[in-house]
């Protein structure tokens, strides 16, 4: 899987731009400011549908009405057109192959990225929600029907919490909030079963490679902590039980605090390096290594799981990583996987990477093949 072209028009300070990259290596470096980060964010867009980083209305070139953004996608021996636009008013339009897409879960899989940027290490030092947000991304790549299930999900959850909310008003309904906790207990238990799977498959991949990055002096282990008291090899059944008892116990503090506290959106994943949580108490070189190891086995689950690799995407990471990190990136990926690197100093790349590589400098919203 690779992008083939990638055609923008009015995104971020980019006006109109027709970019055919490599499909190994891609380099883009110039000044901060340029739009290196905004065009890896248009593949990131391009990929899912969204930003990583903004609001659908930001992505608009300032005084425009509207941005687009279309690419062709060489999957085997087909190619797949897909386009995503933003408007002013709010509104979004994903279309495959000039079909338009009513819902976000069917856009997804057709292209898949893993990006890799110094705000990554958020995943590790931050809260939950970051890493939450990372696993989802990560699944709903894979399975088009687990995003299906998240979006269901999030829904009831808003529902629930509305109706917990108006605990000791007239609106409260009981018995609707037993319909609730069924459509709750059933989204929940299916997409934590795909989380414990697909963290098993991540912790494996993870901890060899964090044995090979820190050359056997370090073990990673990668965990699912579950607010419910489930384990992974619970069946789906198992855990919807365990979880209609648990909101049965709570359903008190439920009502008084008027939030739903147990679920897929309360829960974690916790890195634990040589059996130390890494959150804590690992150093910054560990969190940085920790993070590389996960990207790195991101993409070989991706792999793992759809037989083809996604598009890597370094956002001014390498200047991040010391040279023995740097190498160890950069040959990972060398002749197999379309990478976009953004740097401010080539030195930070190989030469013999930037002569397999195209090159551009980014200026103002602009592209220049060296």
């Amino acid at each position: 899987m690779f992008l083939k072209k990638l055609i923008m028009a009015n995104f971020r300070n980019y006006g109109n731009l027709n970019f055919e990259p490599s499909e190994m290596i891609n380099v883009l470096y110039g000044f901060n400011a340029q739009g290196k980060t905004n065009l890896l964010e248009a593949i990131y867009c391009l990929a899912t549908g969204h930003s990583h980083r903004s609001k659908d209305v930001d992505l608009i070139h300032w005084g425009e009405p509207y941005s687009k953004l279309k690419g062709i996608i060489k999957r085997g021996s087909e190619d797949t057109e897909l386009e995503v636009s933003f408007e002013t008013g709010g509104q979004k339009n994903l279309k495959v192959d000039g079909i338009k897409q009513t819902r976000q879960p069917d856009y997804l899989g057709n292209l898949s990225v893993v990006l890799f940027s110094p705000e990554d290490l958020s995943i590790i030092k931050g809260g939950p929600k970051e890493r939450r947000r990372f696993l989802d991304v990560e699944i709903s790549q894979i399975s088009r029907s687990y995003a299906y299930l998240l979006l269901q999900y999030y829904k009831v959850l808003g529902q629930r919490n509305t109706l917990l909310k108006s605990f000791r008003t007239s609106a409260f309904n009981n018995i609707q909030l037993e319909i609730w906790d069924e459509q709750l207990v059933e989204l929940g238990s299916k997409i934590l079963k795909k989380r414990f799977e697909m963290v098993r498959k991540l912790s494996s991949l993870g901890k060899n490679k964090h044995l090979q990055i820190t050359a056997g002096k370090e073990s990673l282990e990668i965990k699912y902590y579950c607010s419910l008291q489930v384990k992974p090899d619970f069946t789906i059944a198992e855990i919807g039980a365990n979880y209609s008892v648990k909101l049965k116990e709570i359903r008190q503090e439920e009502l008084n605090r008027g939030s739903t506290l147990v679920g897929p959106h309360r829960d974690d994943l916790v890195f634990y390096i040589n059996g130390i949580d890494g959150r804590v108490f690992g150093s910054q070189g560990q969190q940085r290594t920790t993070a590389l190891s996960l990207k790195l086995a991101e993409l070989e689950l991706i792999y793992g799981e759809t037989r083809e690799y996604p598009v890597l995407l370094l956002d001014d990471v390498l200047s991040e990583l010391d040279n023995l990190r740097r190498h160890y990136l950069l040959a990972a990926v060398k002749q197999k996987i379309q990478t976009f690197v953004t740097t401010t100093n080539l030195e930070y790349i190989d030469q013999q990477l930037l002569t397999d590589a195209k090159v551009f400098r980014v200026d103002e919203g602009k592209l220049i093949y060296n």
